[in-house]
């Protein structure tokens, strides 16, 4: 098949739409080298899998034996953390690093003056703090995870417009964003 026939879905292994991936992140930050980079997948998958195999490897996930959903997503992931969009933390990290992830994010600057302003407690984790941040952010911006059902959380800054938009287009595909 040709390359319109590529195009318009009527070649050989096409296993489902992923283009919501790149609409997310499109939504989560304007950095082109992370747009490139998915288009790319998209584009050539079985190639940008294989390429990226170390970072599947990183987190227990073999590519031959994954889906694509799986993949997709976690091409996601990896592609926003290494542009700045995304840091990940554990689960039970100190409060210090989680203050650090989100100080390292692009976006950081919707939610400086919040995290500034508040006092959370050493003690919590990253849901307490999450869940005392966002509402301190007054629905301009918001803390928010994105689920690879793991225990780590990958760390994201959405802007009150965006996080509907991101909450819905991952919903509908099986996936989740949400804030705290």
């Amino acid at each position: 098949m040709g390359l319109f026939g590529n195009l318009f879905g009527k070649g050989g292994k096409k296993e489902g739409n992923f283009s919501y991936i790149l609409e997310i992140a499109k939504l989560l930050t304007d950095n082109e080298t992370v747009h490139a980079n998915l288009k790319r997948a998209l584009g050539e998958p079985d190639k940008y899998f294989s390429e990226n195999e170390w970072r599947y490897a990183e987190r227990g996930v073999v590519v031959g034996k994954a889906d694509r959903k799986t993949l997709y997503w976690l091409a996601l992931v990896d592609e926003l953390a290494e542009g700045g969009g995304l840091f990940e933390v554990d689960y039970k990290c100190e409060l210090e690093e989680f203050l650090g992830a989100l100080a390292r994010l692009n976006n950081y600057g919707l939610i400086e003056s919040a995290v500034g302003s508040l006092e959370l407690p050493e003690d919590g984790d990253v849901t307490a703090w999450g869940e005392e941040l966002n509402p301190a952010l007054g629905e301009k911006a918001f803390v928010c995870t994105v689920d690879i059902d793991s225990d780590s959380y990958p760390l994201v800054i959405v802007s009150g417009d965006v996080l509907e938009k991101v909450r819905a287009l991952a919903e509908k595909n099986g996936q989740q964003i949400e804030d705290f």
